[in-house]
């Protein structure tokens, strides 16, 4: 779901800029339509390159990296908890009230 909503948008960014890029003003001097026309410009490559982005994917690999990094060390605070709580006789997670 969320990789087609990534391609809908790119497809729409590319459309954008297809329809828009031959009615923009480029001059040779700097007014505001010119910086207008750079800086939507620079929007707009950004936006198709972010979406590509996550139409590729490319990010998958580091996301699963750092979530394997992120649980380990969960696990190694669990362990640490719960071997401190042994050393003093007293297990709250077996007491019942």
């Amino acid at each position: 779901m969320i990789r087609n909503k990534h391609a809908i948008a790119l497809a729409a960014a590319l459309l954008m800029l297809v329809f828009a890029v031959p009615r923009l003003p480029v001059g040779g001097e700097t007014d505001i339509r010119t910086i207008f026309t750079a800086s939507w410009l620079a929007f707009a490559y950004l936006v198709i390159a972010a979406n590509w982005r996550a139409v590729l994917r490319l990010d998958r690999e580091v996301q699963r990296r750092n979530e394997q990094v992120r649980r380990r060390r969960w696990l190694q605070a669990r362990q640490r908890q719960s071997s401190g709580r042994s050393k003093k006789g007293v297990d709250f997670r077996r007491s019942s009230l």
